[in-house]
């Protein structure tokens, strides 16, 4: 996986970790790093997000840093974010600093943004899951005559 320079500290720092049998639907906030191995659909906060090869996230991400190497659809923003080979995501990214690796399945809107200032104005609070999700065209009534 391509590498990005990222900011450590020399203190403890706690992992959160959403197991491969776990499923979960909501929000979460997290000071430290949230290690994502099963299924989240929500909203994530934290300071460093790892996705995990088989993990699933629909979602929006709101991290320092963001390394995927699973599936992931919604709407990332971050200063630094990694897309390994085996990662998918489709959706939209405000970043600092990108690596993508060859191979990654990649379907994204790319928003370069080191000062967070587009994200600010794209991504409202409060927004919805429903939001997040592509709307299918809805069908006009039959009037039997078709």
């Amino acid at each position: 996986m391509a590498k990005l320079e990222k900011n450590t500290t020399h203190g403890m720092v706690s992992e959160s970790v959403i197991g491969s049998e776990m499923e979960i639907i909501g929000d979460i906030k997290c000071n430290g790093i949230m290690r994502v191995v099963g299924k989240l659909e929500g909203t994530i906060n934290c300071s460093e997000l790892i996705v995990e090869e088989n993990a699933k996230i629909n979602g929006m991400i709101s991290a320092s840093s963001v390394s995927i190497d699973g599936d992931v659809t919604g709407i990332i923003k971050t200063e630094a974010i990694e897309i390994s080979t085996n990662a998918s995501f489709s959706g939209e990214i405000f970043y600092a600093r990108i690596a993508i690796d060859s191979g990654a399945d990649l379907e994204a809107k790319l928003n370069h943004d080191p000062s967070g200032e587009k994200a600010r104005k794209s991504i409202k609070p409060g927004v919805t899951e429903a939001e997040l999700k592509p709307t299918k065209p809805v069908n006009p009534p039959s009037d039997g005559s078709g």
